[in-house]
């Protein structure tokens, strides 16, 4: 019989473990930024981190349905990883939020003009954002009945696509706020170069991850890896996943970096598009492959004489 995806943790869990991850990608990507020089780049991917943490939340509590479940859920962070994943992500949002409004808007001198004290709180949402990442994937990770979940790889996998599609993230949002704002300087282009070639080796190494982790997972959930391979998730994986969301980006990107000129707004807009498209897609199907197994209890039984 033809193994059936799950249908218990779907597309509002991928949205939630999506925007969490894209957001917290965004801010790394940010702060990484202004460490390096790009200020007006880290300002854009910062600004945009913060809302997409704080939309994820809304996402979470509507699949537990009711908001008072979801205050029950959080109350627990000795044995919940729901409720640990709540104080991280709050914790994230109060800290982006305050590098938001001292360098951003609407009090952006005052970090502007303390390059010490902003490095100090970037550092602070850094590590958080980072813990973001990580924690979305031993959220589903720690599942024991569903073994194509039980992988090490998994927060790896979550915390290396987090990272790409905050860049793709900025990629979107960048041609807007260039054609809405008017922002746009030479320090910008050259930032946007180098982050296509850092979301190459992104995409390479999230292949090769999930090559890798569909090879430790084949063994003990052979039906949940066969429904990505060839099962009914196998045109979404190959063509979806693989083919739209990391493929066509990756040689898109090959080909703007190549000329190390500033990307066009297009080709931006769709490399953008096609990395957030892939980062939702890649967490719907592993949520939709986490199929339930039986438990095996292994234990040491005795033969009675005559049987």
């Amino acid at each position: 019989m033809e193994a059936i995806p799950q249908s218990v943790w779907r597309w509002k869990i991928a949205a939630y473990l999506f925007l969490a991850g894209t957001g917290a990608g965004a801010l790394i990507v940010g702060i990484l930024g202004d460490f390096t020089g790009y200020v007006v780049s880290a300002k854009i991917s910062v600004a945009l981190g913060v809302p997409l943490v704080a939309l994820s939340t809304w996402f979470l509590i509507l699949d537990l349905g009711h908001p008072e479940k979801f205050f029950t859920a959080v109350l627990h962070p000795s044995t919940s990883w729901i409720s640990r994943g709540f104080l991280i992500v709050s914790a994230l949002l109060i800290s982006g939020g305050v590098l938001t409004i001292l360098w951003i808007w609407p009090c952006g001198r005052i970090l502007d003009g303390n390059q010490g004290l902003r490095m100090a709180v970037e550092i602070i949402v850094l590590g958080l954002a980072v813990a973001t990442c990580v924690y979305t994937g031993i959220l589903i990770g720690i599942v024991v009945s569903r073994p194509f979940w039980n992988n090490p790889l998994l927060p790896v996998l979550f915390l290396i696509s987090a990272v790409s599609t905050g860049i793709g993230g900025l990629f979107f949002i960048t041609p807007i706020v260039r054609a809405t704002l008017g922002v746009s300087s030479s320090e910008t282009a050259r930032f946007l170069i180098h982050l296509e070639w850092a979301d190459m080796i992104l995409l390479l190494s999230e292949g090769i991850t999930i090559y890798l982790y569909l090879t430790v997972v084949y063994s003990r959930a052979p039906e949940a890896a066969g429904l990505l391979l060839r099962g009914k998730l196998s045109g979404m994986f190959w063509g979806g996943f693989l083919g739209a969301g990391l493929f066509i980006p990756a040689l898109i990107e090959l080909f703007d970096w190549a000329d190390q000129k500033t990307p066009p707004l297009l080709a931006l807009l769709i490399t953008g598009t096609l990395l957030l498209a892939g980062g939702f897609l890649m967490r719907l199907l592993i949520l939709a492959a986490g199929i339930r197994s039986p438990l095996i209890v292994r234990a040491r039984f005795r033969v009675r004489p005559g049987f």
